[in-house]
């Protein structure tokens, strides 16, 4: 739910074993608990070497020492520390590149309700003036405390490049400031927006997609599940959950409170009851009391037959990938054409780092199942 970059315990402080990638030494601690309380992980939740070495010479600044319940101070790490570093996507395009225009557009709803938005329009000369084009309305993550779209600035405008799409960045109101259901309504407003303005934009509103990382992945399933609730056809598309959150840690169902679920994974962030109580404290943050409401704890709901396609992607060394899992095989149960991607050997915050192997991939998997989505007919 919030950028964690630190791996240097991938599996504990008892013995050193060194791993080989591409000529690189990388330590990697193994202990009696490993990752799940196991002597050896399985490869799933077995940190890449890789992914390790390509992290640590990213600069993340002084997060390692900041509380990621400290909103204030993340805030700030955010705006002096991470919004300089290099975050384009290094990725062969499968499109010739576009310039984009960008501007933000104000956003007022309801009794005095305000929000912005942060349109990347692609300029695309080759396509007819008359061309509908699709659009992607994206969510950024923060565990719902901090960010903005300038954050996801740079896959943004790779995704409106490559998808030739309209992409709407939302700067949805933040907790614990504006908690629960302001910042999903805020997000669920930007439908209507699409609606109102898809012609000066050129937006063919058959083809609108719902993308959402960490907590804008569970921003994103609340909308969805809100907008197949209130409408016979859904005005989504495609609905692509990165590395989501679904549930609060006190309602999680049995399967994944048993002692080898993911929310047991011994990180370097500190220990499981320090880790489980920030999850805790961050959903006190947004929700309050109201965190078992279905629109919230996203688990807890029964999906309608009308709910958009989903592509959920989880990290195999997050604590939340089992949640992610378990949210999957909700939409799966309940008829939902679901796809379920686990990408291993990388935790939570493999995002952060975009210009690592493992996140070039994903995004370039994430092209693929949205060009599918919303460029084709399949």
């Amino acid at each position: 739910m919030s950028p964690s970059a630190d791996t240097t315990q991938a599996n504990g402080p008892k013995d050193l074993a060194m791993a080989k990638s591409d000529g690189i030494e990388v330590d990697i601690k193994k202990t009696k608990e490993g990752l799940v309380n196991k002597d050896i992980p399985n490869i799933i939740e077995h940190y890449d070497a890789t992914y390790l070495a390509e992290v640590s010479k990213i600069d993340l600044g002084n997060i390692k020492s900041i509380d990621p319940t400290d909103h204030i101070a993340m805030r700030k790490w955010l705006k002096d520390e991470y919004m300089p570093l290099q975050k384009a996507p290094r990725i062969k395009r499968s499109r010739t590149p576009v310039s984009i225009d960008i501007k933000n557009v104000p956003i007022t709803y309801g009794e005095d309700n305000h929000f912005s938005i942060r349109v990347y329009d692609p300029v695309n000369k080759e396509a007819p003036s008359d061309c509908l084009r699709p659009a992607l309305i994206m969510l950024h993550g923060g565990g719902w405390v901090h960010g903005y779209p300038e954050v996801d600035e740079d896959l943004s405008q790779f995704f409106a490049s490559e998808l030739r799409a309209v992409v709407i960045g939302v700067d949805y109101r933040l907790a614990p400031e504006y908690q629960f259901p302001l910042p999903g309504n805020d997000c669920f407003e930007v439908l209507n927006w699409v609606s109102n303005n898809a012609r000066d934009y050129s937006i063919d509103t058959a083809r609108v997609g719902l993308w959402g990382c960490s907590a804008g992945g569970n921003l994103a399933a609340s909308v969805a599940l809100r907008d197949s609730a209130e409408n016979e056809i859904s005005r989504i598309r495609h609905v692509s959950l990165v590395v989501p959150v679904t549930c609060h840690p006190n309602l999680h169902p049995p399967v994944i409170q048993s002692s080898n679920a993911s929310m047991q994974l011994s990180e370097s962030d500190g220990t499981v009851e320090e880790a489980r109580a920030g999850l805790i404290k961050l959903w006190d943050m947004y929700a309050g009391d109201k965190f078992s409401d279905p629109y919230a704890s996203v688990l807890l709901a029964k999906p309608r037959s009308n709910h958009p396609p989903a592509h959920i992607t989880v990290a195999g060394c997050d604590r939340l990938r089992d949640e992610g899992i378990a949210y999957a095989l909700l939409l799966r149960n309940a008829g939902i054409d679901t796809q379920l991607e686990i990408v291993p050997g990388v935790p939570h915050g493999v995002t952060v780092s975009p210009i690592t192997p493992v996140a070039e991939q994903l995004f370039r998997n994430q092209i693929r199942v949205l060009n599918c989505a919303l460029n084709t007919d399949f």
